[in-house]
């Protein structure tokens, strides 16, 4: 693979968040509770390291020479997935993922329902806890297009009885390509699995933030949205 020069940073070409709500449909309990003037504590739990999703190689059983070849092929993604994820896992340590995710969703989500952040759960009338189920690099092989992704769980709880008031799960991820200095910062070529190797920790760790961030605001944005849908429902209930 011819390494890439020039290279200076990374683009957002395509960012692309998807959100779910976990549980049975649509349902949320968010119209039965006052939040306003309430306490809300965020609590959040991160992954110790980053995964690498990657292709399989797979072999013939009846062909020896082929499976000595594929076992090859393993240890060498072995090798270099080792690599790849040491500098995803520095990265991460940098951003202080969860950290940074749980601040930026607190500064919406505080503002949204009207209460105030308080540091600990147990002076809280309302918890927010923030599960990132798993963050790393996706591609289907060495060769293919890389992508730095973040999937993450984010149930909002009544701290008195644990009732989960309302839930979502983001999916966010983040195609990965350079930006060259000499083309005027104009995305060229995508960056593969294997040129990870060619990225430094602080350009993985300005697209992680990117990730972290648009994550964040997903999360903020659905919960903007139903709570517009329960007042407009009080209202028209007057």
């Amino acid at each position: 693979m011819r390494r890439l020069t020039g290279m200076r940073a990374w683009s957002t070409a395509a960012l692309l968040v998807v959100l779910g709500t976990a549980g049975c449909g649509t349902k949320h309990h968010l119209g039965r509770y006052d939040f306003a003037g309430r306490t809300l504590a965020i609590v959040h739990v991160t992954p110790s390291s980053s995964d690498l999703r990657m292709g399989t190689y797979s072999a013939d059983a009846d062909d020896p020479v082929g499976a000595v070849l594929a076992a090859g092929s393993r240890l060498a993604v072995e090798v270099e997935g080792r690599r790849v994820r040491t500098r995803l896992d520095s990265a991460a340590a940098r951003v202080s993922i969860g950290t940074r995710m749980a601040d930026r969703t607190a500064e919406r989500a505080t503002m949204y329902l009207g209460a105030r952040r308080v540091p600990a759960p147990s002076s809280a009338d309302y918890v927010l806890d923030l599960r990132v189920r798993s963050y790393g690099v996706s591609a289907r092989n060495w060769q293919s297009a890389a992508r730095l992704y973040l999937e993450a769980d984010v149930v909002l709880l009544d701290a008195a009885t644990g009732v989960e008031i309302w839930t979502t799960r983001v999916n966010g991820w983040n195609t990965i390509t350079p930006r060259v200095a000499s083309s005027g910062e104009i995305p060229r070529d995508i960056i593969t699995a294997a040129g990870l190797l060619t990225v430094s920790v602080e350009d993985l760790e300005r697209t992680l933030q990117r990730v972290v961030d648009v994550s964040a605001d997903a999360v903020t944005d659905e919960l903007r949205e139903k709570l517009r849908d329960v007042r407009r429902d009080q209202i028209a209930r007057r």
